[in-house]
């Protein structure tokens, strides 16, 4: 993801005691069936487990970061929280049906070479309802399921929002649908979610440090997934 695009002067505030919802309640409902189906399918047919969950925040804006292996990784990031994800996605993905199916599970379009202005409004406005957003920083899925070199323009965004980060690896999505591959199979899967990183964190940071401490956050949580899923197995 980068965000060359300059983002709004003002942060983005903490959620109300009691925020609006970020979608409906016939969109909750729905997302509700696609976590249940994947969940049920991936329980039963492959194996899928999460670590780290008992820190994950309970209520308030999230920003969700993770490595990027396969377009499964979308439902697999949330499908044991309990908490609805949105998703921050390129806007090359956004045709014909599969456009409606990103869309309903909380998907958004932004630009692949930057978010753009109204991608950027958009995820500060579904942080400002209290909602979890999804960024995968690396801006494509891995050639090779190892971490790729992170976009800077996520630095902007990290700095300027009032709201956690939280770092998630996912192990066995790479495996089961990599980018080479036209079709997908059935492998075990593992989602472990860091401790969050609180905003005051990042304000002592310069932008390169910051960079590097999202970076190694992203590399901590993916190897300990990966450590984890092979007692999975």
């Amino acid at each position: 993801m980068s965000t060359s695009t300059p983002l709004p002067a003002s942060t983005t505030p903490p959620a109300r005691s009691r925020p609006r919802r970020d979608r409906s309640l016939a969109a909750m409902i729905w997302y509700r069936w696609i976590q249940a189906v994947v969940s049920l399918l991936w329980m039963v047919g492959a194996g899928v487990r999460a670590s780290g969950r008992k820190e994950f925040p309970r209520t308030g804006p999230v920003l969700l970061i993770s490595n990027h292996l396969s377009h499964l990784d979308v439902f697999m990031l949330g499908l044991l929280l309990p908490r609805p994800l949105n998703y921050v996605a390129r806007s090359t993905l956004f045709v014909g049906p599969l456009a409606w199916l990103i869309r309903s599970v909380g998907g958004f379009p932004i630009q692949r070479d930057g978010m753009g202005a109204e991608g950027i409004k958009e995820t500060l406005r579904r942080l400002r309802n209290g909602g979890i957003v999804t960024l995968f920083p690396e801006g494509t899925r891995s050639p090779n399921g190892e971490l790729g070199p992170i976009k800077p323009g996520i630095v902007a965004l990290a700095t300027r929002i009032q709201a956690p980060i939280v770092a998630v690896g996912l192990a066995g999505t790479y495996e089961a649908w990599p980018r080479h591959r036209s079709w997908l199979r059935l492998h075990p899967v593992h989602i472990h979610y860091n401790p969050p990183i609180a905003p005051e964190e990042l304000k002592k940071l310069t932008p390169e440090q910051i960079l590097e401490r999202l970076r190694a956050e992203l590399l901590d949580a993916h190897a300990r997934a990966r450590a984890a899923l092979s007692n999975l197995r």
